[in-house]
């Protein structure tokens, strides 16, 4: 159904959920960077910037993937109705469609939930005393988004059946280096 409108549900998902998944991680390690270098650090401040920061990205990805999707619909119906010379409202193209772009934009929504929990973790863990030390808190969290990195990287190779290690190397790598920089300038201010 969608491949007719020149869609494949499987390539939306996966541009918008790995841009949405970068995003929020990037994210997160520039939290954990200032939270985890601050001279007085602030378990609960970084735990709510992560929850609050995630979820305005998830909310902004599922509104944003949800729209941009109902228009490029829209135009595609629109076509197609243009061509069949018949109206194509309320059809079962249609309701794919409908149903397509709100499942494409929840993963979206979901993506940086996810990876709040998946980084908020240790740090959670840390007020709760099970880790006594925020710092080691804190760069467990950035492993994790690292983890998190590497794993789409990895995914992402295989998808094209060409070098899985050296792509999710070249992703950690960059996030890594960015989260450098960010440590860079958290400890300069």
């Amino acid at each position: 159904m969608m491949e007719a409108l020149g869609g494949d549900v499987s390539e939306l998902f996966r541009r918008y959920f790995v841009n949405t998944l970068f995003d929020s991680t990037f994210v997160v390690l520039g939290i954990l960077a200032a939270a985890a270098f601050a001279t007085e650090p602030d378990p609960e401040f970084a735990l709510g910037a992560i929850l609050a920061a995630c979820l305005a990205i998830g909310i902004s990805t599922g509104v944003s993937v949800y729209e941009a999707e109902h228009t490029e619909g829209e135009i595609h119906l629109n076509r197609l109705e243009r061509a069949m010379l018949s109206p194509l409202r309320d059809t079962r193209l249609e309701q794919g469609l409908r149903l397509s772009r709100i499942a494409t934009s929840l993963v979206n929504f979901s993506a940086p939930l996810v990876v709040a929990a998946v980084t908020g973790l240790p740090i959670l863990l840390y007020e709760r005393g099970v880790l006594g030390d925020f710092f080691l808190a804190a760069s467990v969290s950035s492993a994790l988004g690292l983890g998190i990195v590497f794993a789409t990287g990895y995914f992402l190779g295989t998808l094209t059946g060409r070098g899985p290690w050296r792509k999710a190397a070249r992703m950690t790598l960059i996030a890594l280096g960015t989260f450098g920089v960010l440590v860079g300038i958290e400890r300069l201010f």
